[in-house]
């Protein structure tokens, strides 16, 4: 890069300067100015006199900078330097800032992190209410089981409607630009993508990812990649700094600070994304060749209120044990059931944390990430939705690892749990508002997807008490307290919601061509009982530590992805049970967007 640019400084009769060695001088620059030092690639460098020096990655974008920045071309000159080290010189001068702006980028009312007194409030009335429950008598346990009898029932409805409307279903656009799908057409013309992945104690990690993003088809001078990495993790800076990385993969060094989480890390690094359109991946992702080239073709046939488009996730080692393979068909269930209907259907669409791609104007427009919130995908989908904005789902994959082992998973699940409760509190502190921007469709889903799933998880321990009773004494444990009228709904609800669900895993697991785990989908029940232990440690977690993030070590997994991802259609035929990743999947040519 330092060749380039001293070969284009001499071209336009300028001097090049190494940033690293000479930096600017700290009284000219301004943190105000920090976007349109990166928009146009130049600052201030020196004075000298009434003459002010600029250094300038692309001298003839620099004139366009200028004006911006409102300087007087005739007192300016200008030297000539690299982006890598511009970049470096400005986080040198404002990283500290930059990264508490970070912590601080959406707005404090849209924010989990002024949440404060409403979530104690929340707190201590999940409390009472519990008590009430358990200590009221027989109005309270008729007055609760009726409400969960309706929450129930309620979710599973959704849960259907969403069945229904997905089998209509369309990647859509149906088709962009020509010349998007083509490789080696028309490169110049597609657009810069940045891909940020945030890594944190994962050193081991980093020549996975990178193997794994070369392999995509785009054209390297199109990619813009940031590996985020934390101040205070030496290993893997340490991990970075000795690896060769190729010239379209960077490091960007977050600033330690609170609170030390994903999307601060991300926010962070998005004032110095190049790229137009803005994706993340995680540190063990495995994404399809050609996702890149159908995403930003996806994005370019779509109307501007499109902002995001979110791809498919699957595991390499869906089939490791039993753990892994209920998570494999919870995934189909969401991403090849359940997303595909709220599409359709018009609901909010609750983001996932990778490979999930935005313009990233929208992306800047809404307050980036919320820092201070442990699912920021979910509750990112959420304030695009309540801006009109809209998410596409793309029937693109990428491979990722489950997490199989069980203390690991439940500390995951609750992770989530607890963010979807802080994401539903956030948007619910002011119900009129929330209603008037998301439409009475939206402002229903919203609180099923949140509430409902909360509400799921925390009852799962009445449902095993209720059929346990019922095996071994032919009645249910509260037989001759609850009244007919309440007693059949109430366990129709509790049934017909398991088994909705059941539902749900055999058509995915159908659509996927993954027949070879039906035998697993019985079992779900059990999974989900799992999910109560983590939604019950979310609660705890919600009182005591709300912005804490647990973090999911990746490549612990015994077997190792395949070696050269490539696209995948997921067909409705059996398909052998072998556990290995590559014999699981039926691999045919992927279908044009």
């Amino acid at each position: 890069a330092a060749a380039v640019s001293k070969a284009l400084g001499r071209q336009r009769g300028l001097g090049f300067v190494d940033l690293d060695a000479r930096p600017p001088d700290p009284a000219l620059l301004s943190l105000d100015d920090v976007p349109r030092y990166l928009s146009h690639g130049l600052l201030p460098w020196r004075r000298t006199g009434a003459v002010l020096t600029y250094a300038v990655v692309d001298p003839t974008r620099a004139p366009q900078g200028l004006s911006c920045l409102g300087a007087r071309p005739a007192l300016c000159c200008a030297v000539v330097v690299t982006r890598a080290a511009l970049e470096r010189a400005i986080m040198r001068r404002f990283g500290t800032a930059l990264a508490e702006r970070a912590a601080h980028r959406t707005p404090a009312p849209e924010s989990v992190r002024s949440l404060g007194h409403l979530r104690r409030v929340a707190i201590l009335s999940f409390v009472l209410v519990l008590g009430w429950l358990v200590l009221g008598g027989e109005t309270a346990i008729l007055s609760g089981l009726a409400g969960l009898c309706l929450i129930n029932t309620v979710t599973a409805g959704v849960r259907v409607a969403a069945v229904v409307a997905g089998s209509r279903f369309r990647d859509t656009p149906p088709r962009g630009p020509p010349a998007l799908h083509e490789p080696g057409l028309s490169e110049t013309a597609l657009p810069m993508v940045s891909i940020l992945v945030p890594l944190y104690r994962e050193a081991h990690m980093i020549p996975q990812i990178v193997a794994a993003l070369a392999r995509l088809d785009y054209p390297r001078e199109r990619l813009d990649v940031r590996l985020l990495l934390e101040e205070d993790d030496s290993d893997t800076r340490t991990a970075a700094r000795e690896a060769a990385l190729p010239g379209w993969v960077s490091v960007v060094v977050v600033p330690a600070g609170r609170p030390r989480t994903k999307p601060r890390a991300m926010n962070y690094a998005l004032d110095f994304c190049r790229g137009e359109i803005v994706g993340i991946f995680d540190a063990e992702d495995h994404p399809a060749s050609d996702q890149l080239r159908r995403v930003v073709a996806m994005l370019a046939a779509a109307p501007r209120e499109v902002a995001a488009v979110q791809c498919q996730l699957a595991y390499h080692n869906g089939c490791e044990n039993w753990l892994s393979r209920c998570f494999q068909i919870e995934y189909a269930i969401w991403f090849d059931v359940l997303l595909r209907g709220f599409e359709v259907l018009g609901l909010p669409i609750p983001l996932g944390g990778t490979s999930v791609f935005f313009r990233r104007d929208a992306l800047i427009s809404v307050g980036g990430w919320d820092a201070h919130n442990v699912t920021e995908d979910a509750d990112l989908g959420m304030r695009l939705h309540r801006r009109g904005l809209r998410t596409l789902v793309l029937r693109s994959v990428t491979l990722e690892e489950a997490n199989c082992r069980l203390a690991p998973w439940i500390r995951q699940r609750s992770r989530w749990l607890k963010g979807y409760l802080l994401t539903w509190l956030c948007h619910m502190r002011d119900p009129a508002r929330l209603y008037r921007e998301l439409g009475g469709r939206g402002f229903f889903g919203l609180n099923v997807l949140f509430g409902g799933a909360a509400v799921a998880y925390l009852a799962m321990p009445l449902f095993w008490a209720s059929l346990v009773a019922w095996l071994f004494t032919g009645s249910t444990a509260w037989h001759g307290a609850v009244p007919g009228w309440l007693l059949w709904p109430l366990s129709f609800s509790l049934v017909m919601g398991q088994m909705v669900m059941v539902g749900c895993a055999a058509l995915a697991l159908r659509r996927r061509g993954e027949d070879a785990l039906l035998w697993c989908v019985p079992t779900l029940p059990l999974y989900w009982t799992l999910g109560a232990l983590a939604a019950w440690k979310a609660i705890l977690e919600l009182a005591v530590a709300p912005f804490y993030w647990d973090k999911t070590r990746h490549g612990v997994s015994r077997q190792r992805p395949v070696e050269t991802p490539v696209p995948l259609v997921l067909e409705r035929r059996p398909v052998g049970g072998s556990g290995d990743a590559s014999a699981r999947w039926k691999r045919v040519a992927q279908r044009s967007v």
